[in-house]
């Protein structure tokens, strides 16, 4: 299981550096690695190696960690990769449905007392994420006065302000990728 995440990255620059630096890591190694298969004599057409598979993991990971529209962006790949990404990369991105790693009670809970104001203190929040997504996670509560016990939904802090910046991102990629 990859490790949690300390916190979002909200500016622009790292969060498009870290996906960059990402692709650079997959795509260097996955080459060194086919260069290596075909000098071995290994490595025929549609073939891939557990390598091929680990960086495709390693890659996914990475976006897991930068939640948002990178996230939703790799679950809509995993629905239809399987026509254009390779297989190893299309198997990967089906992580992002249902492994995301939650973000610390640190980092989330000065969102859910922002929230809920008074209300808060009402509660009695469990401070271990019950799920998390790409766009918010959930925290299981009981209301002191009453013992009923809900679910908390809490959008990630600072995804609001990283989203338009994201897609600006993804747009200048696809327009490179067409060049």
């Amino acid at each position: 299981m990859a490790k949690k995440p300390r916190s979002l990255k909200r500016s622009a620059i790292p969060r498009g550096l870290s996906v960059s630096l990402a692709g650079i890591r997959a795509g260097g190694a996955l080459a060194m690695d086919s260069a290596m298969q075909k000098l071995r004599g290994r490595g025929g057409a549609g073939e891939e190696s557990e390598f091929a598979r680990r960086e495709a993991r390693r890659f996914v990971a990475e976006l897991g960690k930068l939640k948002g529209t990178y996230v939703k962006i790799g679950q809509m790949m995993a629905l239809m990769g399987e026509h254009f990404l390779p297989p190893a990369l299309a198997e990967a991105m089906h992580d992002l449905g249902d492994q995301t790693q939650p973000l610390p009670w640190e980092s989330v809970a000065p969102v859910l007392r922002a929230s809920l104001g008074e209300r808060f203190a009402e509660l009695e929040i469990e401070r271990e994420a019950l799920a998390a997504a790409s766009l918010a996670q959930v925290h299981v509560a009981r209301i002191r006065a009453s013992g009923e016990k809900i679910c908390l939904k809490v959008q990630y802090p600072g995804l609001a302000e990283v989203i338009d910046s994201d897609f600006d991102a993804v747009v200048r990629m696809l327009v490179l990728a067409r060049w």
